[in-house]
């Protein structure tokens, strides 16, 4: 967790991100902003960091996976994989841990990565309980060879032969011999290509026959993991925009034809867990229904925003009406719209203008 100082945190607000603000070096939890007062940005003994979201996967909550800019190298991480859980530290320089990361399966606590591999399970009807935290990623893998390297050959002479006695002649009796690591990675790339778990269980259907050292079978499973960890979550992608498109549709209708105000605002409760961009259509929906319902609120249509006037606000008893208006909003946009209030509020006390 990043800690913050005053600046930095009121920089974050600004920028539209929920801080938490806790007393300096204490024992007790961070806690919401609206428990503290509006100068709390300007006064010291306090520490401030940004609350991280949360998502809903299965009817299982969980924090939003952890993003390498979120990251710093040392920082221990708990990547989800399908069968256990890896504590880890990130590394920049290390390609499986960047790639769980930059595939979404990184947490910062323990915690929040079971919740997250429960939540895969119960999409998949499986109800995952006894989950293993392992150390993972110790070590910094090998070097891999790149894909256009030419495999590695040697020339072998009959059994038998010297050359001292016999001529050998290497067009017609040398045999080209694949090394092991150029085996090993042949195996990595057609692991990295499959499509299905079915296809990644028949190119290692004969890994046992190969003779492969415990170091090089340990690469090739944490590849196997790895892909059928990104394989889940193009499914799961897959899953969630099919469910979200057809949850769209029928709200959209359910706008189209809704009867009141209220019934077509109520709408708003069912994209908690959507994102701002996601929840754009039915938003557009819902105002062009209520329009119709009421045609004068088109009058109004070129009245600053909400949150445009508490910028604005010229004095601290407009902006304690503004916070009046606020509470009237729907319940989902009253955090943010109050992060501006109590911008505002501290701008307005410490002598700042818009």
């Amino acid at each position: 967790m990043n800690i913050l100082n005053g600046n930095e945190a009121f920089a974050a607000l600004m920028a539209g991100k929920n801080i938490m603000c806790r007393a300096a070096n204490g024992l007790i939890e961070f806690d919401d902003l609206d428990q503290f007062p509006a100068t709390i940005f300007a006064l010291s003994g306090y520490e401030f960091c940004i609350k991280r979201d949360t998502l809903t996967l299965a009817e299982i909550q969980f924090t939003k996976p952890a993003q390498p800019h979120d990251l710093e190298s040392g920082q221990e991480i708990f990547i989800v994989m399908p069968t256990c859980i890896l504590r880890t530290q990130y590394d920049s320089e290390h390609g499986d841990i960047c790639l769980s990361v930059a595939n979404g399966f990184a947490q910062l606590d323990e915690e929040n990565a079971k919740l997250q591999l429960q939540a895969f399970g119960k999409t998949f009807g499986n109800m995952i309980t006894d989950i293993e935290v392992k150390d993972g990623f110790n070590d910094k893998p090998k070097k891999r060879a790149a894909r256009s390297k030419k495999v590695e050959t040697e020339s072998v002479k009959p059994t038998g032969t010297e050359s001292t006695d016999l001529p050998w002649h290497e067009d017609d009796q040398s045999k080209t011999v694949v090394t092991m690591e150029t085996e090993l990675q042949l195996h990595l790339d057609a692991i990295n290509l499959c499509q299905s778990e079915d296809e990644i269980e028949a190119t290692l259907r004969d890994i046992n026959e190969v003779g492969f050292n415990e170091d090089q079978l340990s690469q090739i499973g944490l590849a196997k993991s790895s892909k059928l960890a990104e394989l889940q979550c193009k499914a799961l992608d897959k899953i969630q925009n099919n469910q979200y498109q057809n949850l769209l549709n029928e709200l959209l209708e359910r706008a189209e034809s809704a009867a009141t105000p209220a019934e077509a605002n109520a709408l708003y409760k069912y994209t908690t867990s959507w994102s701002e961009e996601q929840r754009k259509p039915l938003i557009d929906a819902i105002h062009k229904r209520l329009v119709e319902l009421n045609p004068e609120t088109s009058v109004v249509a070129e009245t600053p925003s909400l949150m445009v006037q508490i910028q604005n606000a010229a004095d601290l008893t407009t902006l304690d009406a503004l916070e009046i208006d606020v509470s009237a909003r729907h319940p989902d946009i009253q955090p943010r719209l109050m992060g501006y209030v109590r911008a505002r509020r501290f701008e307005l006390e410490n002598g700042a203008t818009p």
